[in-house]
């Protein structure tokens, strides 16, 4: 990479961080709000805020023209400050007495906005996307972006629905596998070639961070058989989403 294209790389283009601003507080704000009226567990409401702060970035770094993954890190570095200090203003008792809490959300409010961004960037594709699939067979960058789009929208779908289902487990794992299929639509359609496997494999890994999370961060232990059966949900639901994608993305070709 030339110097030049070095440094417009490392330029911000603070429009679209003030687009993250925007579009973060809107999000993670909302999120918050939500989910603190059902769950009082820190932990929950943490995770949804993060999981506000990837959303936000994979939406900027998709509508945004150009490679622009820093800008949604430094809007999410601000938005969590404003986070922060507003849950700090508003008595938040976990905000004043774990000053390393609050560091340690601001880096994470960082990573995840950068995450996502990096996966918006592959969702927006670019002129070497269709030489990388003819090239290339099985392609691991869709199986990350299938994870962090997994991921995301499975905290989504199940803590900020179940309130609105009241909580009803049926419904919550209808909004579960739901999310599989999303996930596995958004990156078939928006991935060149046939990626049908990527998705597939994303839904397994997607499972195994979400049981992670719950069962060292919640504390909420998930029975081994459950595990088994999210795997195994996961990977068919999201292999099913994919194809769907697939196909869309074939008849938009031909009519194309």
């Amino acid at each position: 990479m030339s110097k030049g294209a070095t440094t417009q790389a490392l330029k911000l283009e603070w429009k679209w961080v003030i687009s993250a601003v925007i579009v973060g507080l809107l999000i993670v704000g909302a999120s918050y709000f939500i989910v603190s009226r059902t769950y009082h567990s820190m932990e929950i409401q943490a995770l949804v805020m993060l999981v506000g702060f990837m959303i936000t970035g994979a939406i900027v770094a998709y509508f945004s023209p150009g490679v622009t993954i820093n800008e949604p890190a430094v809007g999410g570095l601000i938005v969590m400050l404003v986070m922060l200090a507003t849950l700090y203003a508003t008595g938040a008792p976990e905000m004043k007495q774990s000053p390393s809490i609050n560091i340690l959300m601001l880096l994470l409010g960082v990573g995840f906005s950068w995450v996502g961004g990096w996966a918006g960037e592959k969702l927006q594709g670019d002129e070497n996307s269709a030489r990388e699939a003819s090239a290339a067979g099985f392609q691991w960058k869709w199986v990350i972006t299938g994870i962090v789009i997994g991921f995301a929208l499975n905290v989504l779908f199940v803590f900020l629905l179940a309130p609105v289902f009241k909580i009803n487990l049926n419904l919550v794992l209808v909004a579960f596998l739901v999310s599989f299929v999303v996930t596995g639509f958004v990156v078939g359609y928006k991935s060149p070639g046939v990626t049908i496997k990527e998705p597939a494999y994303a839904g397994i890994f997607s499972v195994v961070i979400d049981w992670l999370f719950l069962e060292f961060l919640i504390k909420l232990h998930v029975p081994v058989s459950y595990l088994v059966s999210g795997l195994a949900l996961g990977f068919l639901f999201a292999m099913l989403g994919a194809w769907l994608g697939e196909k869309y993305q074939e008849s938009t070709q031909r009519s194309a």
